[in-house]
């Protein structure tokens, strides 16, 4: 099991992610540079700061190779908290927690959504993971992962202390 890190990843969380109440989005891109990615790999895409509350996410990738059949998007302590069992074959784009696609946009919608991850909040750093877990071959160079994530950073509003929807 190998760890892989998007461009987002790689320069780290944003340097003025501590005013609370504002909406910030965060958008990262990954593409191999060999054939390596396998069943068990992570894909670590966007990275959240602690406190943060995830509003919204959405991914867009390139077909995939038939013989990877099965992704989960998370994080660290939720692997599916967000999409489960997305076959990358049949899907491109994939919204949280709506559904919905983005204006314009020519898709699938995704119903792989999953409850945990709508206003969660971190209570440390992590990052938005891709998980692969049905691969019997290797994620290609030309294949291509993009994600945009938006949060709030939480804590310091009285009205807005951590709370989650149960």
């Amino acid at each position: 099991m190998t760890t892989y890190k998007s461009d987002a990843v790689n320069s780290g969380i944003m340097p003025d992610h501590a005013r609370a109440g504002v909406v910030l989005n965060r958008t990262a891109s990954y593409s191999p540079t060999t054939d390596v990615i396998t069943s068990g790999d992570t894909i670590q895409m966007v990275p959240i700061p602690n406190n943060a509350k995830l509003l919204r996410v959405e991914m867009y990738h390139t077909a995939m190779q038939a013989d990877i059949t099965n992704i989960d998007v998370g994080w660290g302590g939720d692997v599916n908290g967000i999409f489960s069992d997305i076959n990358p074959t049949a899907e491109r784009f994939h919204t949280y927690p709506t559904g919905q696609p983005a204006l314009g946009a020519t898709c699938t919608l995704t119903y792989y959504a999953n409850t945990a991850g709508f206003l969660h909040m971190f209570t440390a750093d992590d990052t938005i993971d891709i998980y692969f877990y049905t691969a019997n071959t290797s994620m290609e160079t030309n294949e291509n992962f993009q994600m945009s994530v938006w949060y709030k950073m939480c804590g310091t509003v009285a009205d807005e202390t951590g709370q989650e929807l149960a």
